[in-house]
């Protein structure tokens, strides 16, 4: 499980405030850091910081991120609230722009619900790989990624698929004994595998394993370069081609390194390998709020 020292990220939180990048004050800004299933995301509530939709870029979510030291935050969601939906834009730790991040939209999904911006039962909340519809019903943040794309064998026991990201999934018996970042890095940067998939902008790789009460996964995450606790997209992606291979039904029960408790829903489309209403359901918690005075 994620371990964080609030002393820690409090002393962060102290050089944080006196930064100042592209003329945006930190000690301005209002957020919370979250993390589902130990995926590490900072929320920024844009309205509230007086953030415009045009100081959002690549270099302030980095500067953001990196900030932070005593523990690594792995993305950033900026949220919006001044138009007809909640808008969500994500990017990597390193400033890298992602049209989707699934548990950064648990993450944004609960923070909205509690702050009152989305009707905890249902709302929809839009993003840059569309409008998902989110759910924080009953305590259990559930939400949308969209219809399972792109599914395609590679080669023995690699497979790929696209659930709001590009990810190439590897299927092992023993998932333990991986070099996650060994294995992954060539395959993440292996131009010649990214133009045949037509994902130039680099592949997410997933390590799967079947159990008895579904399957485990690692994840290599783009942007990140490195292994994450949970990584919500690649989770599903993995679940996805789980279903495919062996025609196993919703919801799928998934094993991340940060958690044994989310869940995969799903409903088998038309062809093999295609699937609809693709939901990812788990915690997101409460790791500090940038919004306290001292």
């Amino acid at each position: 499980m994620l371990e964080l020292i609030t002393t820690d990220l409090t002393a962060d939180y102290r050089g944080f405030r006196r930064r100042t990048v592209r003329g945006v004050a930190f000690a301005r800004l209002r957020f919370a850091i979250m993390h589902g299933n130990g995926n590490v995301i900072l929320v920024l509530d844009e309205q509230l910081s007086g953030l415009s939709a045009q100081q959002v870029d690549g270099v302030l979510a980095r500067e953001i991120c990196q900030s932070y030291t005593a523990v690594r935050v792995d993305g950033i969601a900026f949220v919006r609230t001044s138009c007809d939906q909640v808008r969500m834009t994500y990017f990597e730790w390193d400033g890298t722009h992602s049209t989707m991040c699934g548990n950064a939209l648990r993450c944004v999904t609960r923070y909205c619900a509690e702050r009152g911006y989305l009707a905890g039962e249902e709302d929809v909340i839009l993003t840059d790989d569309g409008l998902k519809w989110v759910s924080a019903a009953g305590g259990r943040i559930r939400v949308e990624l969209g219809p399972g794309r792109e599914f395609r064998r590679v080669c023995d026991e690699q497979y790929f698929a696209f659930s709001g990201l590009a990810h190439l999934v590897l299927l092992t018996g023993d998932l333990a004994g991986v070099d996650v970042p060994a294995v992954a890095r060539p395959l993440r940067y292996d131009e010649e595998l990214c133009a045949r998939l037509a994902h130039p902008e680099g592949l997410h790789v997933n390590f799967m394993q079947r159990h008895a009460d579904g399957i485990a996964v690692r994840t290599y995450e783009v942007g990140v370069e490195d292994e994450t606790l949970a990584c919500g997209t690649g989770v599903t992606a993995s679940a996805l081609i789980f279903a495919a291979l062996h025609g196993a039904t919703s919801p799928i029960d998934v094993t991340a390194r940060g958690g044994d408790n989310l869940e995969v829903g799903f409903v088998p489309g038309a062809k093999p390998g295609e699937f609809t209403n693709v939901t990812l359901c788990g915690p997101a918690d409460f790791v500090f709020a940038g919004e306290i005075e001292i």
